[in-house]
């Protein structure tokens, strides 16, 4: 039997029953397919399964809807073959110490379990994988682990523009800030690159890198999926749904331009400075507010997670899932 991870680039090499794949292999396939989804995968699985056999396992490790996974699921099992459609999370680390979440075949899981338990981040009480469920559930939490980390890069953006404009803090103390926080209950991977980020000079001009990025952002799914499926499911969510329109305001810049034109002309003055504020006491407030918010981010996304696992009858460990995010 033998593993193949999905990738669009290497498919038709990968998986053949004649050449089992590598541990190693199967890692920077894995990576390769990341943010890949929809029709280049179903492509890939076609080219895939000529070179497999009854009994191997296709992995798929990007970001995917969770029906396509689970529709995938039933269309190779009619070749005998096992489908994992497996989240991977961990930022820059996770290229090497990532948390995973497998979901589909129970089956496939046991003949991988020992690989990915070595290759997963490792905590104090044990390996950041688990088998999430049936179908198409590691897809389905990878998804809602995306819209918190939304709401979470929300919650940040406003805690700097907080500190910055209504404080007046500085990008050298911004910096000391968010780096005391990583040392904090705050500590995380976007709290810590926060950090470096606002340290972080221009090399090729004077001044801070972070003063010349274009405000806007973008988004690619995981995050509009989430609250769609929040709706659907009837669960509120309103810290990553405020997130997922902060971004589409973001990106609309031509219009917060001509609004800010015709605000200013109404004798509306852009917010500044607050004199006499204590810094401290604000750094302090604000660090309260964003671990209590950052709370209920967690919380929306778990009794979205628990309100499908019950519709679906997956079964998932909230728990076990939480202590896999670490």
């Amino acid at each position: 039997m033998s593993t193949s991870a999905v990738s669009a680039e290497a498919a038709p090499a990968v998986g053949s029953n004649k050449s089992p794949v590598a541990v190693s292999q199967i890692g920077l396939v894995g990576l390769a397919v990341m943010g890949q989804a929809g029709a280049p995968v179903d492509q890939t699985i076609v080219q895939l399964s000529k070179y497999m056999e009854a009994g191997d396992i296709i992995i798929d490790g990007g970001n995917e809807w969770y029906e396509n996974t689970q529709r995938r699921k039933e269309e190779v099992a009619k070749k005998g073959l096992l489908y994992l459609g497996m989240g991977v999370s961990g930022g820059e680390e996770g290229a090497r110490r990532p948390s995973m979440m497998p979901g589909g075949s129970a089956e496939a899981y046991t003949h991988i379990k020992d690989i990915v338990e070595k290759v997963a981040a490792q905590v104090d009480d044990g390996p950041c994988v688990m088998y999430i469920g049936d179908g198409g559930s590691g897809n389905y939490v990878k998804m809602v682990h995306n819209g918190i980390e939304y709401g979470d890069m929300q919650l940040i953006s406003e805690a700097y523009d907080i500190l910055k404009t209504v404080g007046g803090l500085s990008n050298e103390e911004l910096a000391a800030v968010f780096s005391a926080w990583n040392k904090s209950e705050l500590a995380s991977f976007l709290v810590e690159i926060t950090a470096i980020i606002m340290a972080k000079k221009d090399e090729q001009a004077e001044g801070f890198l972070v003063d010349k990025i274009v405000d806007q952002t973008g988004s690619k799914g995981t995050g509009k999926w989430t609250v769609q499926q929040a709706a659907d499911l009837g669960v509120a969510a309103p810290t990553i749904t405020a997130s997922l329109d902060g971004r589409y305001m973001s990106s609309n810049k031509p219009e917060r331009v001509a609004a800010a034109e015709v605000f200013s002309k109404l004798g509306l003055q852009q917010p500044t400075t607050v004199p006499g504020v204590s810094k401290e006491q604000l750094v302090a407030d604000v660090s309260a507010a964003l671990y209590a918010s950052k709370i209920c981010s967690y919380a929306q996304g778990l009794n979205i997670i628990k309100a499908k696992s019950e519709e679906q009858k997956w079964g998932i460990d909230l728990g076990g899932l939480a202590r896999i995010w670490k």
